[in-house]
């Protein structure tokens, strides 16, 4: 292996450190906020059915069912992936640093609407029927749409990161 090798796995060692050291410096707080938004968003909205939060607690009152705790767990956050992100563009990715906060930023603003989106959606099921039917949700179409917006965002990330077209056929002279 040559040297420019070694200096990308150093590189790519150093996102994961990052990301994991910050992922658990900052997800308890960071569930805290996501928790406090939905149920700001529903106070705001005027439903009552979900608008206390208790920590990275959502109280959840069904129209015809027991309230119950709605807990937003390290893996429901949208940290992890806001992570990843910001370390790919701060330590991996070799272009101006414009472009790299641009494509963060981009990124970063679709997962965190689909991420208060699929919390909120899983919340409103739950309200609507109760804590198992929040469960059943959140673990087959949660899950589903998680991955979806990750993607997209990795492949927003990647739009705006990545030259066009054109560009590239300019620089080659075509």
């Amino acid at each position: 292996m040559n040297r420019q090798g070694v200096a990308v796995l150093a590189r790519i060692a150093v996102a994961f450190g990052v990301t994991i050291a910050a992922f658990w410096a900052l997800i308890d707080p960071w569930r805290n906020v996501e928790a406090s938004t939905v149920s700001g968003l529903f106070r705001s909205l005027g439903a009552q059915g979900a608008s206390q939060s208790f920590g990275n607690q959502i109280l959840v009152v069904p129209n015809h069912a027991t309230p119950f705790l709605a807990t937003i767990s390290p893996s429901c956050s949208a940290l992890a992936a806001l992570l990843a992100f910001a370390t790919i563009a701060v330590f991996v990715v070799r272009t101006e640093p414009s472009r790299r906060l641009m494509a963060f930023g981009a990124a970063a603003v679709l997962i965190l609407v689909c991420n208060f989106m699929r919390i909120s959606l899983s919340v409103y099921v739950g309200i609507q029927t109760n804590a198992q039917g929040l469960t059943v949700f959140h673990d087959w179409i949660g899950t589903a749409f998680g991955i979806l917006y990750v993607l997209g965002g990795f492949t927003l990330f990647l739009w705006v990161l990545l030259p066009s077209n054109r560009t590239l056929l300019k620089e080659s002279g075509r």
